[in-house]
């Protein structure tokens, strides 16, 4: 509908506290759609207008005063200048917002015909000011930087980090965590496969986030719906990019990151390797190194106090008698040639022994033949410094099985290589920056389009409050609806143009269909695609009104994929919920040979140690000794030890313990 200033009403225009004078005929275009007033989404929207005004005394005093125009020189004026203006009509508030000068139109080339201007709604500059920012523009939120530590991550688990606006949540980022048992030795819930600081990204609570977007705007609010206590329990994962939190000056998806390996030939294939011998990789093929650490000499450079972590894959002949290495990974001093890391290489000694017995129970009497073995290891923590990696090996048995020679990359074919993926404490007492961590997606996460998912999640009105200036009320549309006031504006309405009317219930849709952005993840992805839905997406039809048609998708910002559980656990992260069964073990001795059977040995109440228990039903897949079946008290060992860090018990009397009935018995009970 139309409002036309030529009727018996007033239609003023207010700008700075300044009446305007208008043009006589000015119509002034009114939307009856309500759902145009609070789209902060779609620009232009709440009230934005253009409309010519006079070149009047009292114009050209305030557009001098103002944007500094002067006569001389008319088109010279700021054009980002925008002042405070607002509608009322018979004294009906209309708007409240900005006007803005966009064009200044000369008679003569002498006399100031009449200005051409914007009005903004104050809804609609609030739009079009944060629709130039993104979320890492949010410098205010610096306010909750910090430093990255064990420390300030387990005290958000707490609340204890800015009273809980900051909580750091246990999340995949593309690491592909998973809980491992038996003898493998790097899952989640292993020293070697733990999480360090770095894997953690932090997550705000939306409510900070609001007010920081609101206020770098300039603008405040009044919200009864985000006071209430459930908001607090809404946080937004801080997560800007890849698998690591962003920090200034060093890029952890590549820093410290290598793979070397042998050339061919020239020592550095068919290299034997001397038992009891630390022997430095030659390994000068440096087939990766973003970070410029590696040297010439395959030395590799640290720069801050670190364990490694990594993979390290061997191609190694065995040739002579029976038996099985034992091998260690060494990272080396280049100024002492000492080693001030040795990681014994657990899986890989764990598959040599149990190769070994397989070889004997089939008959062989020797062996020669070429594996190909790989690993994760973690190295000891390092100073800064640059070092050598090596190996060294001694046999896990005794004569005749130790008379065998240990040969890497034979028939010159360089398959072996070594990999740092990984420093752990790389990100350890770096400032966490909460404005560069924002989520920033694939171009940029924007303010508006932030805001705007809260409004269509929730079903929010956002307007202006008519009493204070710059500030909006933010509240459920319900809650908006039940304030309103009837207004008769039959009297406004220009008789004289045709008057179109729709029955209300011709506007209603056949289909409502509520749900977020298909997000790009490949689990989102991956349901789209079985399901032939989007995940979280829910589907009305309106099966009542024969009148209604069409579709209407009322669809957020927000990604929204489904949750999978952590490999190795229960659907729900843990198979028993608060309180899990008691784990079923099986019990051992660890007895002296000799006894007839292992009901002799489990009853056997003189020798020493006695009564054990573990997870595992196999000795050979052993990690863990307890004192109790609930397995809760680990056994300290007594006088008997691990030996390498692989599951063989070794106790006061003579050689190693195993199960095969012949020697020093681990006897199942």
């Amino acid at each position: 509908m139309s409002i036309i200033s030529t009727q018996a009403f007033t239609f003023r225009l207010v700008a700075n506290g300044q009446q305007l004078d208008l043009f006589d005929d000015e119509d002034i275009q009114l939307s009856n759609n309500v759902t145009g007033l609070f789209d902060i989404g779609v620009l232009p929207s709440d009230f934005t207008r253009q409309i010519t005004l006079p070149g009047s005394k009292i114009n050209n005093a305030f557009f001098e005063h103002v944007y500094d125009i002067s006569i001389e020189s008319p088109f010279l004026f700021n054009t980002n200048i925008k002042v405070p203006a607002y509608f009322d009509f018979d004294s009906v508030y209309l708007s409240n917002g900005y006007l803005q000068l966009n064009k200044v139109n000369v008679r003569a080339n002498k006399f100031i015909d009449s200005y051409e201007v914007t009005i903004y709604g104050t809804l609609s500059s609030f739009g079009r000011d944060i629709n130039r920012n993104y979320l890492t523009d949010l410098s205010s939120l610096a306010s909750y930087n910090h430093t990255s530590s064990y420390a300030n991550i387990s005290a958000s688990w707490n609340g204890n980090l800015f009273n809980g606006d900051i909580v750091y949540p246990l999340a995949d980022y593309g690491t592909g965590w998973q809980y491992t048992a038996g003898d493998v030795y790097f899952g989640l819930d292993d020293n070697e496969g733990g999480m360090t600081v770095s894997d953690f990204k932090p997550a705000i609570r939306i409510k900070p986030v609001i007010d920081a977007i609101f206020t770098e705007a300039g603008f405040t609010y009044s919200s009864s719906f985000l006071n209430q206590s459930w908001i607090d329990d809404v946080y937004m994962i801080c997560n800007n990019s890849l698998k690591y939190p962003e920090y200034a000056g060093i890029d952890l998806e590549t820093y410290g990151k290598i793979k070397i390996a042998p050339f061919s030939g020239s020592n550095q294939t068919n290299l034997v390797v001397t038992q009891n011998t630390q022997t430095l990789l030659p390994w000068y093929n440096t087939l990766s190194d973003p970070s410029g650490l590696v040297g010439s000499d395959a030395t590799y450079t640290i720069t801050k106090e670190t364990a490694l972590r990594g993979v390290i894959n061997l191609e190694i002949q065995l040739s002579g008698s029976l038996g099985g290495p034992t091998i260690e990974l060494k990272v080396i001093n280049t100024g002492s040639l000492t080693a001030v890391s040795s990681t014994t290489l657990v899986n890989l000694n764990s598959y040599f022994n149990k190769n070994t017995y397989a070889m004997f129970a089939e008959g062989a009497n020797g062996q020669n033949k070429t594996y190909s073995v790989q690993t994760e290891f973690n190295t000891s923590t390092l100073t800064p410094g640059t070092y050598y990696f090596g190996i060294q090996w001694f046999d896990q048995f005794s004569s005749p099985y130790d008379n065998f020679t240990f040969t890497l990359d034979p028939g010159n074919s360089p398959k072996s290589y070594l990999e740092i993926n990984k420093q752990l404490q790389i990100a350890d007492g770096r400032i966490m920056d909460i404005p560069s961590n924002m989520p920033f997606g694939t171009n940029g996460i924007k303010q508006i389009d932030f805001i705007v998912g809260l409004q269509k999640k929730f079903n929010l009105v956002i307007y202006p409050n008519k009493t204070k200036t710059s500030e909006f009320i933010i509240e459920t549309f319900n809650e908006w609806y039940n304030k309103g006031q009837r207004w008769d504006f039959n009297k406004y309405i220009n008789l004289d143009e045709n008057v179109e009317v729709i029955p209300a219930n011709n506007l209603a849709v056949n289909e409502l269909n509520f749900g977020d952005t298909l997000d790009q993840d490949y689990l989102s992805q991956q349901f789209s695609k079985e399901a032939n839905r989007e995940y979280g997406k829910t589907y009305y039809t309106d099966t009542q009104n024969y009148f209604s048609q069409g579709k209407f998708d009322v669809k957020t910002t927000f990604g929204n994929g489904p949750l999978v559980k952590i490999a190795g656990t229960g659907l729900s992260g843990s198979v028993g919920g608060i309180t899990p069964p008691t784990p079923t073990s099986t019990q051992y001795v660890i007895g002296n040979a000799g006894w007839a059977s292992d009901v002799a040995a489990c009853s056997n109440t003189y020798y020493y140690p006695t009564i054990v228990y573990a997870a595992e039903n196999d000795p050979s897949l052993v990690t863990t000794l307890y004192t109790d079946a609930a397995l809760t008290t680990p056994f300290d060992g007594g006088y008997s030890y691990w030996k390498w860090g692989f599951p063989y018990f070794y106790q006061k009397y003579s050689s190693f313990i195993y199960n095969d009935g012949t020697i020093n018995s681990f006897y199942t009970c």
